[in-house]
């Protein structure tokens, strides 16, 4: 572009960038009426469309995406795999239940677990054993479960951070039941 070309540009755009774009565009500056009413169209029935398989039956295309991770679960299920614990950096903070985590607590951080599930936790090793109360989220990839310092020092696992563990559900929160009961 020759240096003319770029002087008659930079004078045509300028005056419309310090008046700015937003007030130039829907008041006669940049567009013609009827690019404006084309925009305010597709933005309308862009936000009415439906998508193509909504009406199809679940049979024929699968399980939704919470459908895909809900899992039942019974008191007395038991499921082994390795924990970690959790405590200082997170002391205080809220967790994904809504409270404030307490490393001097027993509580814990499952993946799946309905919030307030009671769940007992065995060291496989030392044969200890504690009671703790799911409350948030998690825990890293390759861990089953999260537990507080607390539980991990009264199963013996503070020293090593994780250990081999069997989980066993004593008992579920009464929402989870009541919702079990309705999807049957």
């Amino acid at each position: 572009m020759t240096q003319a070309g770029s002087n008659l540009l930079a004078r045509a755009i300028l005056p419309q960038i310090e008046q700015g774009f937003s007030r130039q565009c829907f008041t006669g500056g940049f567009m013609p009426y009827a690019a404006k009413i084309f925009i305010l169209l597709s933005l309308c029935f862009g936000l009415l469309a439906v998508p193509a398989h909504a009406g199809e039956s679940s049979a024929r295309k699968g399980k939704t995406t919470s459908e895909k991770f809900e899992t039942q679960f019974a008191v007395g299920q038991k499921f082994t795999g390795t924990s970690a614990w959790y405590g200082i950096r997170a002391h205080g903070k809220r967790t994904a239940s809504g409270t404030t985590f307490d490393c001097t607590q027993h509580t814990a951080a499952h993946r799946t677990l309905p919030f307030g599930t009671l769940v007992k936790v065995t060291n496989k090793k030392t044969k200890k054993s504690v009671v703790v109360q799911i409350t948030d989220r998690g825990p890293a990839p390759g861990y089953l479960i999260d537990i507080s310092r607390q539980a991990a020092m009264d199963i013996g696992m503070r020293e090593q951070g994780s250990a081999t563990v069997t989980l066993e559900i004593v008992a579920l929160p009464a929402s989870y039941a009541y919702n079990s009961a309705r999807k049957q």
